[in-house]
């Protein structure tokens, strides 16, 4: 017997009650905190007490001004920390100090996280922020080795972080305060392959795998004129013709990477494939690809619909799946959709439709 959830069916059966139960997103106003003028790099403000900014200036904005409040070697009393969290989840460190800064990433995260005394959104927050400049040196140098290889570091993090409990990579997305598109799509598509991958039974390397092809998938956009990329409103014939291109681009980009797993370059190549062999850029049916590949375009489709982009605003998350619920069986399994929906369900209601 199947059961109607307001639009989505399953069997087993899951109730009305249970579809809304959907984790749904705080919703937020998002801003670009970036600095225009590149001097100042902005640092999640839950990162704070992690400890990666004591060694640096750290300053707040107001306006279109930058003001010191922290100076290197010395800590933001709580008081003051708590008093910034209410106006900017954003503080500032010295473009100049971004190396220094980043290099020591990848073992101070091996520390954060067995450090028992930050919470996960402390400890999201600092892998949040490196992913995203790991993302945006790509963009600005996809060829880089070192870039790629940090986001494999990144990717490892991502992978320990969300298998630690259950909805972990709700915390990853959550944070997700960046008015870039790419960037906060990038981290969603590798958090929500991560955490599908983990509920369809896969393990280490494969986990690894996927959320770093999650991660890179849009790669090929860094070939795209980024007016097209960033244009307010819907794409022409010609401008659409020219963004199908950037999976042949991504694919081409992470194939010169000859250290990385054949899976990243082909998952960056076929995430716009489908059950159906209607997609692009080659029209070759999604059942014949890799399956990880399939779990990286829905946690795609998802992600796409719940970020904000420069022509339309994100769905909730019960709208957004309603929207991809439609797409079975042309572009999705119902298998694995009704294994992602349930990723978003608190634990009673997960046992019930275990």
């Amino acid at each position: 017997m199947t059961h109607s959830l307001r639009g989505l069916s399953f069997n087993p059966i899951l109730t009305d009650t249970d579809y809304m139960a959907v984790h749904q997103f705080k919703k937020k106003v998002v801003v670009d905190y970036r600095d225009p003028s590149g001097q100042y790099l902005p640092v999640s403000i839950e990162s704070i007490s992690t400890g990666a900014t004591d060694d640096f200036d750290l300053f707040t904005k107001a306006g279109e001004q930058f003001f010191i409040v922290k100076p290197k070697g010395n800590k933001l009393n709580l008081e003051m920390l708590t008093k910034l969290k209410k106006t900017n989840p954003y503080l500032y460190i010295k473009a100049e100090d971004r190396d220094t800064y980043y290099a020591r990433f990848d073992n101070q995260l091996s520390r954060m996280f067995r450090d028992t005394r930050l919470s996960p959104n402390e400890k999201a927050a600092v892998l949040t922020d490196w992913t995203v400049e790991i993302i945006d040196q790509l963009f600005k140098d996809p060829s880089h080795p070192e870039s790629v290889q940090q986001a494999k570091s990144a990717t490892e993090h991502f992978v320990r972080f969300i298998s630690e409990r259950n909805q972990a990579f709700l915390e990853l997305v959550e944070l997700r305060d960046h008015d870039h598109y790419t960037y906060s799509h990038s981290v969603g598509v590798a958090s929500y392959s991560i955490a599908l991958a983990i509920a369809q039974g896969y393990k280490d390397e494969d986990l690894v795998n996927v959320g770093l092809a999650g991660l890179l998938h849009d790669l090929g956009k860094s070939m795209i004129d980024p007016k097209i990329i960033n244009k307010d409103g819907p794409l022409n014939s010609d401008e659409w013709s020219q963004m199908k291109k950037h999976p042949l681009y991504g694919a081409e980009i992470l194939s010169r990477h000859k250290d990385l797993d054949p899976l990243i370059a082909l998952a960056a190549e076929g995430h716009h494939e489908n059950l159906s062999g209607t997609g692009y850029p080659r029209g070759v049916e999604a059942a014949k690809l890799d399956p990880l590949i399939s779990i990286i375009s829905m946690a795609d489709a998802y992600s796409a619909l719940t970020t904000k982009r420069s022509y339309s605003t994100p769905r909730d998350a019960v709208t957004a799946l309603k929207l991809m619920k439609e797409s079975i069986p042309k572009k999705f399994g119902a298998d694995m959709f009704k294994s992602f929906v349930v990723m978003f369900l608190n634990e009673s209601n997960r046992k019930k439709v275990a």
